[in-house]
């Protein structure tokens, strides 16, 4: 009797290193946007097994196990819809582990939209290239899903390493793979400074608020401006870092944090901003909360004494974790 090998895949997170929020379509299709992702090691799993009875589905998708007969039972609306697109519909178990809670600013969603839809069309033996995948993976939540979101997440998971994008008003993107000094690279994983809050936040909510303010006037929206200006920071921040200049990247951060608070009363809270005030009188350059703000990973850039930043940071309340980039995307492990 032959036997049958798991599917399993491994699936990175990521951090923005620069015009994060302008790939949300309601923006973009006004403005076009332009940001900088990095895939880090922080992972989710899938794993694909046959079941016994292969009238039946079973689903555990990190939070919720259940079993189905038909997938119109599923309730997680990105299981089903990976699913649907796949062709897959029954005679599987799905089990899905993540490195790192939900709702922690990192693109979590995005890494397990683009880990199950690899695992399921490895399982039709089907070979989707990874930029193809993260489009398919974009579309679900934006489309299917109509989900206030942009494609960031889901094509850097998709390929990995440290990308520049550009999207246009028509919702074409454009990627540029950064071709970084190993000097660069080794700089900005020693000063990159993580810590989780502990606070898990909804991207939804905030994302939602910035567009309800965009509605009310969208030609004077100070949503809109503060975006454009950190559409032009992450323009300038790819100039920093292919000339190296990364203190100067660090810097960015600060000014970024400054106009991200303007996006959403929902961004921040006095927590988070005594958080970040003490990071900066510490010695921090600049920092951001990762994803749409509101809780999750706060990242810092400190080029200097790490070890007693990290140790002041952690007796305030914050939880640091080591982080690393990750250059090669989702990827089978079986």
């Amino acid at each position: 009797m032959k036997m049958y090998t798991p599917i399993i895949t491994q699936t990175p997170m990521r951090i923005t290193l620069g015009g994060g929020g302008t790939d949300v379509l309601w923006y973009s299709k006004l403005r076009g946007g332009a940001w900088i992702s990095a895939a880090i090691n922080k992972y989710v799993y899938i794993f694909l097994n046959k079941t016994d009875d292969p009238d039946v589905l079973k689903i555990f998708d990190g939070s919720d196990y259940y079993v189905v007969n038909n997938i119109s039972e599923i309730k997680n609306p990105i299981v089903y819809e990976c699913l649907k697109l796949s062709g897959v519909k029954n005679g599987l178990q799905i089990t899905t582990i993540s490195e790192i809670s939900g709702r922690s600013g990192l693109g979590g969603s995005g890494a397990f939209e683009i880990g199950l839809l690899n695992a399921l069309f490895t399982f039709q033996k089907r070979r989707i290239p990874p930029l193809k995948l993260g489009n398919q993976a974009a579309d679900i939540e934006i489309k299917k899903l109509k989900k206030s979101v942009g494609p960031q997440d889901q094509l850097i998971a998709a390929i990995g390493g440290m990308n520049y994008f550009e999207i246009d008003k028509k919702g074409r993107v454009k990627v540029e793979p950064l071709k970084l000094s190993k000097p660069t690279i080794k700089g900005l994983e020693t000063n990159l400074l993580y810590f989780s809050t502990r606070i898990n936040r909804d991207a939804e909510a905030v994302l939602g608020d910035q567009k309800k303010k965009v509605e009310k006037d969208p030609e004077k929206s100070a949503v809109i401006e503060s975006l454009d200006s950190i559409k032009e920071l992450g323009q300038r921040v790819k100039r920093y870092l292919l000339n190296g200049e990364i203190n100067k990247f660090g810097q960015s951060l600060h000014e970024h944090w400054l106009i991200k608070k303007t996006l959403s009363g929902k961004m921040s809270n006095s927590k988070i901003d005594y958080w970040y005030e003490k990071g900066i009188d510490f010695g921090a350059l600049g920092g951001k909360i990762m994803g749409a703000g509101g809780g999750g990973w706060f990242v810092f850039y400190v080029n200097k004494h790490h070890e007693g930043f990290k140790n002041k940071m952690n007796k305030i309340g914050l939880i640091s974790q080591d982080v690393k980039f990750d250059f090669k995307g989702t990827r089978l492990l079986t």
